[in-house]
């Protein structure tokens, strides 16, 4: 898997194709904290994408170490759903 800074390069096409995949195994919907609403929105890969607008708001246990993804890109944080993209959050402890 490529890199949060090799993805940024990539053509946009090949960068779809590279997300798709992400979102593919990403297990952001079998996450305690995951709700109805971001269900209903499909939002997922809280880790990139950043923290959802208004359907998650109470941090229960977090997943985030156990992602695939999280792994594959040598993410750190946590609970990227409530508190933003990994890049955002980079500078705070959990």
């Amino acid at each position: 898997m490529p890199s949060l800074e090799e993805l940024n390069r990539m053509k946009p096409e090949k960068r779809r194709a590279e997300y798709a995949a992400m979102r593919a195994r990403c297990p952001c919907p079998t996450c305690p904290t995951y709700t109805e609403c971001a269900k209903e929105r499909e939002e997922k890969m809280f880790c990139i994408y950043g923290m959802t607008p208004d359907c998650i708001v109470r941090e229960l246990k977090c997943i985030c170490k156990k992602c695939p993804v999280h792994a594959e890109l040598g993410f750190r944080g946590m609970r990227y759903c409530t508190r933003g993209a990994e890049k955002r959050t980079a500078s705070r402890r959990f």
